[in-house]
């Protein structure tokens, strides 16, 4: 059982004491019997108490919930090389920053699925196994931070390969499933390394796409508190990074599905209405935990006491 109060419970708790207070000097200056005197401060008092149990939002938890899912596995795969903080998104905004508003907007749009997400720079790393819990893959990707200058060494496309094989094949485990990548990078390979082929995974994909962010002129990387410029060591100026879409579109190629330049969230809303289009629904037990409003248990209650009061208020003229 938690509590997710509409008005903070600081705030609340103060403002009804003080209603209560006033209702009690009130009652106690009027010329009435004491037993009045003593249901009417009786009365407000289960009024005001059961307005701070619906402001209280007292919520129950709820294990195993039977839901409408999706039968979609929807595998997020996320370059987090410095070069995906380059400041040629829209203006002045990072790819990475556009990256994160779209994948939450892929999320939204196919609610009931299950997602999975890797991150990949030196190394990949798988930050959420496939999963129905939409929360908890959200913030998988609010830990995806800029990595140290320190640490960046050089980009490869081909570090995640091995995780994404692994978590493709699980999904293709499943019967009756579909399983949708979305592949996300700017398409540099720094490191000197050459793109290895995905054609081995093309079988494990069903549909999706490969997300390519950034521009031909490019754009600068930031670092640090006090926003320093990435160098270019062979130079000593600010390095410039720029969209590869040859390396891009020969991911997507091997795959066997779509590249897209992302300009906008708007550039994959038609294929977010395919894959929705070719999906089906299933009544399954979520392995999340939802939870349960309770207060319309207290709103009934309230809504009669308050219906007495006006009742009192009509025929006497005061509450």
């Amino acid at each position: 059982m938690i509590t997710k109060p509409i008005i903070p419970v600081v705030i609340m708790v103060p403002l009804l004491l003080v209603v209560l207070i006033c209702f009690i000097i009130g009652v106690f200056r009027r010329n009435i019997k004491i037993r009045y005197k003593v249901l009417a401060i009786l009365r407000i008092t289960i009024i005001i108490v059961l307005a701070f149990l619906v402001n209280l939002r007292i919520m129950d938890k709820k294990y195993n919930a039977q839901v409408e899912m999706k039968n979609l596995d929807v595998l997020f795969v996320v370059d987090t090389t410095i070069s995906m903080w380059a400041e040629d998104y829209s203006g002045k905004d990072t790819r990475m920053d556009a990256v994160l508003e779209d994948t939450e907007y892929i999320i939204d749009q196919l609610s009931g699925s299950n997602f999975g997400l890797i991150r990949f720079d030196n190394r990949s790393q798988i930050l959420a196994p496939f999963t129905q819990d939409h929360e908890t893959v959200k913030d998988a990707f609010s830990t995806i931070k800029e990595p140290d200058i320190y640490y960046a060494k050089g980009s490869s496309l081909n570090v995640s390969f091995e995780d994404m094989k692994s978590l493709l094949e699980s999904s293709n485990m499943k019967d009756e499933r579909l399983t949708i990548l979305f592949f996300i990078s700017d398409g540099e390979i720094t490191d000197g390394s050459e793109l290895q082929s995905f054609s081995e995974l093309e079988e494990l994909v069903d549909a999706g796409a490969v997300l390519g962010y950034g521009t031909d002129k490019g754009g600068i990387m930031e670092y640090g508190k006090w926003g320093s410029h990435v160098q270019d060591p062979e130079t000593g100026k600010d390095a410039i990074s720029k969209i590869d879409e040859d390396n891009l579109r020969q991911i997507a190629s091997d795959l066997d599905i779509e590249y897209i330049h992302m300009k906008s969230t708007s550039n994959i809303a038609y294929l977010i209405e395919s894959i929705k289009n070719g999906s089906s629904l299933t009544v399954e037990k979520s392995d999340s935990v939802s939870y349960e409003d309770t207060y319309y248990y207290y709103v009934v209650p309230l809504i009669i006491m308050l219906i007495i009061e006006l009742v009192l208020f009509i025929r006497r003229g005061k509450l």
